[in-house]
């Protein structure tokens, strides 16, 4: 399976959502490999299995999974996604690059954060 902490204020659904995502993008998880069903994945983190089936609706219309009926879910071909995961984090930037905009912080400062986040990351 695969761990998460789970944080205040943020939807169940979308933390399931983000950090799914992540592991698939980054590649942790890999093309066809099998999503845990939404009762284990329910019991591992005290949630309702609505929850995770919305994650997994959600998932699948993005792209990123595919579900086979009485099979399980699977991850999706990196082609089936690519595109929808980089508009949605253009639109998650600029939503926040505006914000920090109006906040005070000029291009070059934002610049200057996206390359020690770059850093940090690689």
């Amino acid at each position: 399976m695969f761990s998460m902490r789970m944080k205040g204020g943020v939807p169940i659904y979308e933390q399931l959502e983000a950090r799914i995502t992540e592991l698939i993008v980054s590649g942790e998880m890999k093309e066809d490999e099998r999503l845990p069903t939404v009762r284990d994945v329910a019991r591992e983190f005290a949630v309702n299995p609505n929850t995770v089936q919305k994650t997994y609706q959600l998932l699948e219309q993005r792209g990123l999974i595919y579900s086979i009926p009485s099979k399980g879910s699977y991850v999706a071909g990196r082609d089936n996604y690519i595109d929808t995961i980089k508009a949605l984090a253009e639109k998650n930037f600029s939503a926040a690059a505006e914000d920090a905009i109006k906040r005070g912080l000029t291009a070059d400062e934002l610049t200057d954060i996206i390359k020690k986040i770059s850093k940090e990351i690689n």
